[in-house]
């Protein structure tokens, strides 16, 4: 990692509670335009040093190893390190696809009037499935038929920033956890 690397990542790391601070005092903020040009350099910085990380593989490497606490300090823990992070790859691929289904699949139930019965049925299932690459509104189901929404699932409840947010912290966690679970068995074995 070069010098401007370390010294635009401290920078970075100075300035999150700076960009809080601002945020929370946002209405108290005399300048406007000095708190909105800080934050927009503050965006930029972290944008950079984002692709710097996905381009640099010591930048990398000395980034995340603190980021997630890896310690690899002989040979053995770094083959423990290479069974963590496949056990975090599978299990982080296997949420990842139930997040796919949840996201693609639609269900509703509901009743509807007794004139729009279908064979004198007012009971309703409604499957659906939607797989877009970019952004669409659901195709709302006609307001004009549903006399009784029971059930409807359209899309996950939460938002796209707070999956990524909880894949992060599920990919450091369980790194960790499994890194002293393998860590536990292996001195055990070693005992025996």
């Amino acid at each position: 990692m070069n010098k401007s690397d370390y010294i635009l990542g401290k920078v970075f790391m100075l300035g999150v509670p700076l960009i809080i601070l601002m945020a929370v005092m946002g209405n108290f903020c005399k300048n406007n335009f000095i708190c909105g040009f800080l934050f927009a350099l503050w965006i930029l910085l972290a944008i950079y040093l984002s692709i710097r990380l996905i381009i640099s593989e010591s930048f990398r490497e000395t980034v995340l190893v603190k980021l997630t606490f890896i310690k690899e300090r002989d040979e053995r823990e770094v083959l423990l390190t290479g069974k963590a992070t496949k056990t975090v790859f599978l299990t982080s691929l296997a949420i990842l696809l139930l997040l796919f289904c949840l996201s693609c699949f639609q269900i509703s139930i509901y009743r509807t009037s007794p004139e729009k019965a279908i064979n004198g049925k007012t009971g309703v299932v409604s499957l659906g499935f939607n797989f877009s690459l970019l952004p669409v509104s659901s195709a709302p189901i006609d307001n004009s038929v549903i006399q009784k929404n029971i059930f409807s699932y359209t899309q996950l409840p939460i938002s796209a920033t707070a999956i990524i947010l909880i894949m992060i912290l599920w990919q450091i966690v369980f790194y960790n956890y499994s890194m002293r679970k393998l860590l536990k068995i292996n001195d055990e074995n070693i005992e025996k």
